[in-house]
């Protein structure tokens, strides 16, 4: 799950804690993310708060079967026999790095991932939003009222007209993968850093759309295998809403700074021209 935006030091894990898990190197912090994943050999150490959720999601991920399309997370069980130990979870290290672009291999692995568990029931902990993240999810997909600053309103106001029902299948789905999949040569795609989300299937390609016009800022014809996917100029628009809206709930949660969250929800001021002016 997410870690909190709140100034709080985590305390890295000890080598006691990397031995538990069967490595003896000492951890080091991964960039990126949150600052609460090390890597330590061939293991990545994460934090973890809430221990029934630790422990659904290694079985989970423990439980779902190899594909050729995409590489997934593989839970360690520690040397006690747990998934979790001293606050940790070990998922063993996947090569690659994050790289913009290559929406073609990007989508290829998130259609396949979402294939795995589209007959997944919802876990228990998306029953009650638990993150800024997952209150954003809410929002975007109409369960929550949009309601935040006015300045954050103005962005919404451009957005709403085009909100259309969603009549479409929900299942569970990856909120965040834009950062999260990884290329190696000569392997699969990676994806890590499960946000779960209870939504429709595309919704996590609607936000990986979103996210590439707001940061990547590619070539329009780059765009065009996104086309594959139904619905997907909605879910755009719903991708756009949910950044937008995570900013405003990073406020409200975590006491972000203001003027940096409006900052980074208005950068999505490019999606929301960009569908303004095409039809997908």
């Amino acid at each position: 799950m997410k870690a909190s935006l709140n100034a709080t030091k985590i305390t890295p894990p000890s080598m006691a804690i990397a031995a538990a898990f069967s490595s003896h190197e000492e951890p080091v912090l991964l960039p990126g993310g949150q600052g609460n994943s090390y890597v330590s050999g061939g293991i990545v150490l994460k934090r973890e708060e809430d221990e029934r959720i630790a422990n659904w999601m290694a079985e989970f991920f423990q439980g779902l079967p190899d594909s050729p399309l995409v590489r997934l997370l593989r839970p360690v069980k520690s040397t006690h026999g747990t998934w979790m130990y001293e606050g940790y979870i070990a998922w063993v290290y996947m090569e690659g790095e994050h790289v913009k672009g290559h929406y073609a291999e990007k989508l290829s692995a998130s259609m396949a991932f979402h294939g795995l568990m589209s007959d997944v029931e919802p876990p228990f902990f998306l029953d009650v939003p638990r993150n800024s993240w997952a209150a954003a999810d809410l929002v975007a997909l109409g369960e929550k009222p949009f309601d935040y600053d006015e300045e954050f309103m103005e962005l919404y106001r451009q957005i709403q007209p085009h909100l259309k029902p969603l009549e479409m299948r929900f299942q569970l789905v990856h909120g965040d993968l834009s950062a999260n999949i990884l290329l190696a040569p000569q392997l699969p795609p990676a994806i890590i850093d499960f946000s779960p989300a209870w939504a429709p299937n595309g919704f996590a390609e609607g936000i990986l759309l979103a996210d590439a016009i707001a940061w990547d800022e590619p070539p329009a014809e780059e765009l065009e295998m996104f086309k594959e996917i139904p619905n997907i100029e909605q879910l755009a628009w719903r991708g756009a809403l949910r950044r937008i809206a995570e900013q405003a709930a990073h406020i409200k949660w975590y006491g972000k700074d203001k003027g940096q969250a409006l900052k980074q929800a208005r950068v999505f001021q490019k999606v929301i021209d960009f569908l303004q002016d095409r039809t997908l």
